[in-house]
């Protein structure tokens, strides 16, 4: 069968993602799945052969690399897949023992979460087709009203990406402030991206979701939390832990959905419960800090003075 349309989903080899794509596979079984994640699995043979067909393709993606992503949109481009209709950004890393520094010696949550993302953004935008939408998965740990995790401190992403160390920042509450503005940074993208979007024409739409509480490799730093939220009985004490099949039906929804089409829900924040609106933080709204953010990520991305042109045109 010919496919007329891709989905690219990162982390869609577990978890979320993985889940993800299996909605997605079943649902749409004319349009070409992508798969992408830095450890190989048998994701791609598990759903092709669990949905009895053949759109899902894994594809290797180094998130904690400019070079990773770039070898990524490389591979990508060879396979001369048709245009994408969704691109859903999912993959995240935590770590809350320490500084973790990525090989671009950029603090490593930061670079996964946000900044890499942003560059594959960059580097497929030229794929997407005009109606595409783009799907940033955040967290409710980002604002600070929720009292989930000490609030993030977004001042520049300079400082977000080279954050002050010591042994005072590596401490477990410090690691969940900067994953916490990892996920900032994940609104400030997606709402500084809409705003560009519909300044300079594009039909795109551009969705934040907060998904909830999951057991995932998201807590791979911790041996023994991830199991505990497997247990129901967690409900009593986190109101919203859900499973992954859950979450996916909201965000394959958000992909492809008819619901999700329109383009009043672009540039908004979801949450997984009833795929409703919700308010995202204070900081998130903050154009200034958007700017920030996205100039100073096409800077550090960019790899010549014609990429900085081309990462500001959408």
């Amino acid at each position: 069968m010919p496919f007329t349309s891709s989905i690219l989903i990162t982390g869609g080899t577990s978890g979320l993602g993985y889940a993800t794509a299996l909605s997605l596979a079943k649902s749409q079984p004319d349009t070409q799945i992508i798969i992408a994640s830095r450890s190989p699995s048998n994701a791609e043979e598990s759903i092709n052969s669990t949905v009895d067909n053949n759109n899902v393709i894994y594809l290797p993606l180094d998130l904690t690399t400019h070079n990773g992503v770039r070898k990524f949109v490389q591979s990508y481009e060879d396979k001369s897949f048709p245009p994408l209709r969704a691109l859903v950004l999912n993959a995240a890393i935590q770590h809350v023992d320490k500084i973790h520094l990525s090989p671009d010696g950029l603090e490593e949550m930061f670079a996964v979460n946000h900044v890499n993302h942003t560059l594959l953004f960059f580097l497929l935008k030229k794929h997407l087709t005009d109606d595409a939408r783009i799907v940033v998965v955040s967290s409710s740990t980002h604002d600070p009203a929720l009292k989930r995790v000490p609030p993030p401190n977004y001042s520049t992403a300079e400082k977000a990406a080279h954050p002050e160390e010591g042994k005072q920042f590596d401490t477990q509450n410090e690691g969940f402030r900067r994953y916490a503005l990892s996920k900032l940074c994940n609104v400030l993208f997606a709402y500084g991206l809409h705003r560009r979007a519909q300044e300079q024409g594009k039909g795109w739409i551009v969705i934040a979701m907060e998904p909830g509480v999951m057991a995932t490799n998201l807590y791979r730093w911790s041996g023994w939390f991830s199991w505990v939220l497997s247990f129901r009985f967690m409900k009593w004490f986190i109101k919203d832990i859900f499973t992954t099949d859950y979450v996916a039906i909201t965000l394959a929804s958000m992909a492809v959905g008819e619901e999700f089409g329109k383009r009043e829900k672009s540039g908004k924040y979801f949450t997984v419960i009833d795929a409703k609106e919700i308010p995202s933080s204070e900081d998130s709204h903050k154009q200034e800090l958007q700017d920030d953010l996205w100039d100073w990520t096409i800077k550090e991305t960019a790899k010549d003075d014609d990429e900085v042109r081309e990462f500001g045109r959408l």
